[in-house]
């Protein structure tokens, strides 16, 4: 989800598993697969239960189905709901109803994978899979090192993205030193927003895309337009409510497209959902660079957009794995 906005041109504050993994039921997560494991084997009836409960719902289409749809739509609603009764009341939605909003995905996969809980595997073989809670490939240092990189990635094309836009007249960028001082003080927060980002990226990028399976990018543009459409009610509360113009609630919306396709491919190479977690808390955009954001004008806007998608989509390409990348 977006941070609550400070003025109307605040941007948000706002990956997908290894191709491989099979697609599955709620029921059905590979709890002993060792790219999602927390470091230590899983025991011989974790395994087996899991293996019993894949080949159940295998057959079972319809409860893969249904697990899809729950987690792809009931956060919208829920997200709708608690916007709405903002709106209603006409009270502006506070930042920290964003931070917690951001686990109302989260809460719907627990809802999910309940009938698996409630099993003797308990918390560690069903939720650490299926939110892909482990360190994932490697070992520690590749995914410390994997999630440096994100951040450095997210970071690199703002800052890219604005001297580019004020190149072409689109937007002026802030003197160069108060931008470098904002970014070094803004580096400790990204920990501590991470705790709220993983709320999604628990679903958007692990449990959503093992329940999808296919390609890797075919999945990751699915759950890219979803990801952009879970955002539309709070955006479009900010526009409603005058703290975000139509066109850069739009432009917003539409720039989180690319940014999931990185995150998704971030995940997919580390086969963990915290090196996305990390980098998805990096609260700078292109916008948050600007002079004078308030005042840039639509075309200006599409423009800024359009060349930091185009950075972030040959970041996504770059890092997707190459074995799904040219697949299907």
């Amino acid at each position: 989800m977006t941070a609550a906005p400070a003025s109307p041109a605040r941007p948000p504050a706002d990956s997908s598993v290894p191709s491989d993994v099979p697609s599955s039921s709620s029921d059905a997560l590979p709890s002993s697969d060792p790219r999602f494991s927390a470091g230590a084997p899983h025991t011989a009836p974790a395994a087996a239960a899991a293996a019993a409960d894949a080949a159940t719902n295998a057959a079972d289409p319809a409860a893969t189905s249904r697990s899809i749809l729950l987690l792809a739509g009931a956060p919208l609603l829920l997200l709708t709901a608690v916007c709405g009764a903002f709106l209603v009341a006409g009270v502006s939605v506070p930042t920290w109803v964003v931070v917690a909003g951001r686990w109302l995905p989260a809460l719907v996969s627990l809802v999910v994978l309940w009938p698996a809980l409630r099993r003797t595997r308990g918390v560690r073989d069903v939720l650490v899979p299926a939110w892909g809670l482990g360190r994932g490939r490697g070992a520690r240092t590749r995914a410390a090192l994997l999630s440096l990189a994100g951040i450095a990635v997210v970071l690199v094309v703002a800052v890219m993205t604005a001297a580019l836009s004020d190149t072409v007249g689109a937007m002026t960028v802030q003197p160069w030193g108060d931008v470098a001082l904002g970014l070094t003080l803004m580096l400790p927060l990204i920990p501590v927003l991470a705790l709220s980002t993983l709320g999604e990226e628990v679903v958007w990028r692990s449990h959503l895309p093992q329940l999808l399976g296919g390609t890797f990018w075919r999945r990751s543009f699915l759950i890219a337009l979803v990801w952009a459409v879970f955002h539309v009610p709070l955006h479009l509360t900010y526009v409603l409510q005058g703290d975000l113009s139509l066109a850069h609630a739009a432009a917003t919306t539409a720039g989180l497209i690319p940014l999931s396709l990185f995150l998704s491919a971030l995940t997919a190479r580390q086969g963990s959902v915290w090196p996305a977690a990390l980098a998805h808390a990096v609260p700078v955009t292109a916008l948050t660079l600007a002079q004078n954001a308030a005042a840039i004008d639509p075309a200006a806007l599409w423009t800024i957009t359009l060349l930091g998608g185009v950075l972030m989509l040959s970041a996504a390409m770059a890092l997707a794995p190459s074995e799904d990348a040219h697949a299907g």
